[in-house]
């Protein structure tokens, strides 16, 4: 029992277990906060613009109904998701950390 104690303790400080374990959880936060930006700054202000029934649109084509609001509001979710992280990774980029 002590040898796959000892075995397990090799392999998490090999493998950077740990490290991979602190980004999973960092990146749950980061994806939360983006989430939240958004959904609660980006897209209301983006709903304003055009009018509040355009997610619905939707084109008839023959028997075929394409949800083209949906498909529309998807690319507007990627673009400012996008804009978004790209914007937050610039600014925690640029933090300049304290010299000791």
């Amino acid at each position: 029992m002590k040898e796959i104690k000892e075995e397990f303790i090799r392999f998490i400080k090999s493998y950077g277990v740990i490290g991979v374990a602190v980004a999973i959880v960092m990146g749950q936060a980061v994806a939360k906060l983006v989430t939240v930006i958004v959904e609660g700054l980006v897209m209301p202000i983006l709903e304003v613009l055009p009018g509040n029934k355009w997610q619905e649109a939707v084109l008839h084509l023959g028997r075929a109904n394409i949800k083209l609001g949906l498909i529309i509001a998807a690319f507007i979710d990627f673009f400012a998701i996008s804009l978004v992280v790209f914007f937050l990774v610039r600014y925690i980029l640029n933090i300049e950390t304290p010299k000791k």
